[in-house]
């Protein structure tokens, strides 16, 4: 998804009242089949390999900009 569409995915959890949201970084090999089956949804940065410092800030900066795009803010250039 793009950053708008992940702005559109924070709010309707948002609006769902959901109270917590947990993201996982996973390995480069992924989760268990265990964790995938708990897991209620999954998301993809990229098909390439980052390493787990780098796949942090990538989220970090994803939740701003989403919520940027939800706040109306001028970070997101549409």
């Amino acid at each position: 998804m793009n950053s708008v569409e992940f702005s559109e995915f924070l709010q309707k959890q948002m609006n769902s009242g959901i109270k917590r949201m947990v993201l996982v970084i996973g390995g480069p090999y992924g989760f268990s089949e265990a964790v995938y089956k708990k897991a209620s949804g999954t998301l993809a940065f990229s098909k390439m390999t980052f390493s787990h410092q780098m796949v942090r800030l990538f989220v970090i900066e994803q939740l701003y900009r989403g919520f940027t795009i939800l706040k109306n803010e001028p970070y997101h250039h549409r």
